[in-house]
């Protein structure tokens, strides 16, 4: 229990003789001027302080002051430095301040008298009550709680006070109750049966994938919600979500607070994905302490992608051309998390047919953006190519754009990565009576060219499903 207690109750008068100029034998002008600063609102038994300030002084005042209510003085102080009284502590309502500053005949001093209404507020101090935690279990001691009763402070006004709760309280909530100059402080608290602590899971797994037959390492850390690490027993399991239910455990591991253990994809993926393989690790992480609690996270912030820079253009690049003029786009490369790549070398084409190519620039990324600009576009162009491609060790990521003359834009669908050896890839499927394949259809006339413009056929998409 936290409160402000007083020992001795004072009213203060502070005289402050200030002198702004030269101090000199002449006698002060008759149009001296002086300051008193009050406050507005006098606290029943608490020491105040009233400063006055004298301009331009050269010789001591003597300064009075006096409080009265309804003419009767209740307080008087004089002095020409400081001087001390009280104001009394069952002074209630509003109070006459008087001030004046009196010099002798003989004297260089000064002479004033001002006068105003102020506020005597019943409330002196001002209680603070802290339990020093918000919910008591049974049978704990240090509750810190007071029973005003003939307590005193040691210092600083502070009385801590604690006692034991049985071993049956009556759950809810309890108040403690202050009384102190007729006044009634109360603060609330809870008891409550006693329950498992609780405690809360971390994970730290890598950004991405940096290599799909390399591990990376992923921590968990385990603490209580007062944070004291947990000890216990830790299971894992994972799986790589988008190429089967592959499930990959990891032991009974004791965590003491935190724990690393490795995350190996190669382990749950087949040996061949396809190229443009994107997927995400799945990982349930369940940690049980020693004294009975239990806590399971789920995460699935890992990428795992096979290629591992991304290409696109930026939602700036222009949509459209105007043909003699120069035509300026921007290229953004990421890593599979999202965040920008460095230092990664691309190339961009422009071309009007896949025959006559316009444009060709090697580009680096930086701060995984980089900016081309085509001097000019030949006049009688209705439709630009734009694309661009990171060159890899067994396939080319690319992104292609079509940029047409008039209002409008489309993307060309290509794909996002080509093999350069070989179009076929293989893969093992695990055949089951509950197994069910979608594949797409297309028909077109022959001769014609995937790119818009190219060919006037009409093409049909139509999905089947077994």
């Amino acid at each position: 229990i936290f409160f402000n207690e007083l020992q001795q109750f004072k009213f203060e008068l502070c005289i402050l003789m200030s002198a702004f100029g030269g101090v000199s034998n002449a006698r002060p002008k008759k149009c001296g001027s002086y300051l008193i600063a009050a406050p507005s609102v006098f606290r029943a038994g608490v020491e105040e302080a009233v400063s006055v300030t004298i301009f331009n002084a050269v010789e001591d005042t003597r300064v009075q002051l006096q409080l009265s209510v309804k003419g009767e003085i209740v307080a008087h102080s004089h002095g020409t430095v400081r001087g001390k009284n009280y104001v009394p502590s069952d002074l209630r309502g509003q109070a006459h301040l008087k001030v004046w500053g009196n010099r002798q005949l003989n004297e260089g001093g000064f002479i004033f008298h001002n006068h105003t209404t102020v506020t005597v507020d019943s409330k002196g101090t001002t209680v603070f009550i802290q339990t020093d935690k918000p919910v008591y279990k049974p049978r704990q001691k240090g509750s810190r709680i007071v029973q005003w009763k003939d307590l005193k402070s040691v210092c600083c006004g502070i009385v801590n006070m604690s006692f034991p709760l049985s071993d049956q309280p009556v759950f809810g909530e309890w108040l403690v109750f202050v009384e102190m100059q007729g006044h009634t402080y109360n603060k609330s608290f809870e008891v409550q049966k006693y329950v498992m602590p609780r405690f809360e899971l971390i994970i730290e797994p890598p950004p991405y994938i940096r290599d799909l037959n390399s591990c990376e390492q992923v921590t968990v850390k385990a603490r209580y919600t007062f944070g004291k690490p947990v000890s216990g027993k830790l299971t894992v399991n994972m799986t790589v979500n988008g190429i089967g239910y592959y499930r990959h455990e990891v032991g009974h591991s004791v965590i003491k607070g935190s724990a690393t253990f490795r995350l190996c994809v190669k382990d749950m993926m087949p040996l061949e994905v396809t190229d443009h393989f994107r997927g995400a690790v799945n990982m349930w992480v369940t940690v049980s302490s020693v004294d009975g609690g239990q806590q399971t996270m789920f995460d699935d912030s890992t990428p795992v992608h096979k290629q591992l820079i991304d290409i696109k253009y930026s939602k700036d690049t222009r949509k459209q051309f105007k043909p003699g003029l120069p035509y300026k786009g921007m290229i953004e490369v990421t890593y599979p998390d999202g965040s920008p790549a460095e230092g990664v070398q691309v190339r961009v084409k422009a071309e009007l047919t896949p025959k006559d190519n316009i444009y060709t620039s090697e580009l680096v990324s930086i701060n995984g953006k980089a900016t081309f600009e085509i001097p000019s576009i030949p006049t009688a162009a209705q439709y630009v190519w734009l694309e661009v491609f990171k060159e890899l060790a067994e396939f080319d990521v690319s992104d292609a754009f079509g940029v047409p003359k008039d209002e409008g834009h489309f993307w060309w669908p290509g794909l996002s990565s080509r093999r350069r050896r070989s179009s076929v890839f293989p893969w093992h499927w695990d055949i089951t009576k509950d197994a069910r394949f979608a594949f797409t259809v297309r028909t077109s006339q022959a001769g014609g060219d995937d790119r818009y413009g190219e060919s006037e056929s009409q093409a049909e998409w139509r999905d089947i499903h077994r």
